[in-house]
């Protein structure tokens, strides 16, 4: 029996199959084609989820600049006007007003809670481009997997594929012992299961390829039906040495870590509550107490009563039912529940790496031991079909060796999508 097409595929020849399997020319599919550096790229620009955490991290800096300008003096032009009509005045407790002046206000001291607000707001920003890491970093983790997912199944249509021709081959073999006289029935019935068998595998492979193409073409803002042609990614190599302590740069960390610092300077601004508060005033301008006459010398009088003054107003909260010492419970509970959350993110983090340095290390040494098992498979099948042809051998046995190399080499394919989608784990929970 003569093999119609091996179970490994050149690299030249995949990437022009695959070119014409989504109706590409080759021209467009050498000029198209994405490679992972690019379709990561193209996702942290076009990506549609992103634009949220990045307008956060902008309002925290626009809450950060109200907390520090909230410390210096504010200026202010203030004025009102009450008129009071003639022949009213006596039964009314005033006789008007008019007031314009400059007014400028200084806080001397408020408890801790001005300072307090302005750290509230700085980890407020760090809170926020953490957050926003974490999106990046979701996003890094989405278009790593969806890549080496996609390049997966192509690979695996590919083997599939080349095993089916390998199968309707043998298939031919056998209805032509069978048109012979030779009785063969049962082989040939066996034989059409196993190619059936492997359409459905090769359709639902088709199905995971299409879905993967879909999902990246979406994560990169691209059309999701635009055809994807993808750069082949270099087999894995050994595993590198990561450090122990990788999994502290995960930003969880660092964003409970700021809610952490937020909740410590919510409970000094509760805190600073029930503390005496004191601020300078000063103010210039033009002042009359009497309207009820809107002539000149109403406004000589008003233009020659110019005057400034200085005044220190102090406030010192003495009781209020126990509203601000709620307030003040409150506070202490949240940064309680705020230290707890960053053990438990420190914990988080800390499992997700493992995991993913455990899973890296043990798909290195199954891609090994396939690498090993693929040419192995190919050659047990070819030697079932030679003794099958000298009557030593029967069908099962080698459609048993046909199955064990295509198996072979599907299960090397997704080994190696899982590392790769291990290492982005890694780099997700460990990369700064």
């Amino acid at each position: 029996m003569h093999i119609a097409k091996p179970l490994h595929l050149r690299r030249g020849a995949l990437a022009a199959t695959l070119a014409c399997a989504l109706g590409l020319s080759p021209a467009f599919a050498a000029e198209d084609v994405v490679s992972l550096d690019r379709a990561l790229a193209e996702a942290l620009a076009a990506n549609a989820h992103l634009p949220l955490p990045a307008l956060e991290v902008t309002v925290a800096a626009e809450r950060a600049k109200e907390a520090r300008a909230e410390k210096w003096l504010k200026v202010a032009v203030e004025g009102d006007f009450i008129y009071a009509p003639p022949g009213y005045s006596e039964a009314i407790t005033n006789l008007g007003e008019a007031r314009l002046q400059a007014v400028v206000r200084q806080p001397i001291y408020a408890g801790g809670a001005l300072k307090a607000a302005v750290e509230r707001a700085g980890a407020g920003i760090e809170g926020a481009r953490a957050r926003y890491r974490m999106a990046q970093k979701d996003l890094e983790l989405e278009v790593r997997s969806r890549f080496s997912e996609l390049a997966q199944a192509r690979v695996e249509i590919e083997v599939r594929r080349a095993g089916l021709e390998q199968l309707e081959t043998y298939q031919s073999s056998l209805r032509s012992r069978k048109a012979a006289g030779q009785g063969v029935a049962a082989d040939l019935l066996k034989t059409e299961v196993r190619i059936e068998l492997e359409q459905a595998a090769l359709n639902e492979a088709e199905q995971r390829a299409d879905e993967a193409r879909l999902s990246l073409n979406d994560l990169m803002g691209r059309d999701p039906e635009r055809p994807l042609a993808l750069e082949p990614l270099p087999d894995p190599g050994a595993p590198q040495e990561s450090s122990a302590d990788a999994w502290t740069n995960a930003p969880e960390i660092g964003a409970a870590e700021a809610a952490a610092r937020v909740a410590a300077a919510d409970s000094t601004i509760a805190a600073a509550e029930r503390r005496p508060r004191l601020m300078l005033s000063a103010d210039a301008g033009f002042l009359t107490d009497d309207t009820t006459h809107l002539n000149s010398r109403f406004w000589d009088h008003f233009w020659h009563d110019a005057g400034y003054s200085f005044g220190l107003v102090f406030a010192w909260p003495l009781w209020d039912t126990g509203a601000a010492r709620a307030r003040v419970a409150q506070a202490n509970l949240g940064l309680q529940q705020a230290r707890l959350q960053v053990d438990v993110e420190r914990r988080d983090a800390r499992l997700a790496w493992e995991k993913a340095r455990a899973a890296r290390d043990r798909l290195s040494a199954q891609i090994a031991i396939l690498s090993r098992a693929m040419p192995d498979a190919q050659d047990s099948y070819l030697e079932a079909e030679s003794r099958y042809r000298g009557g030593t051998a029967t069908a099962l046995e080698v459609l048993d060796a046909h199955a064990a190399a295509v198996d072979a080499a599907v299960r090397r394919s997704d080994a190696i999508a899982r590392y790769r989608v291990a290492e982005a784990a890694l780099l997700r929970w460990g990369a700064p």
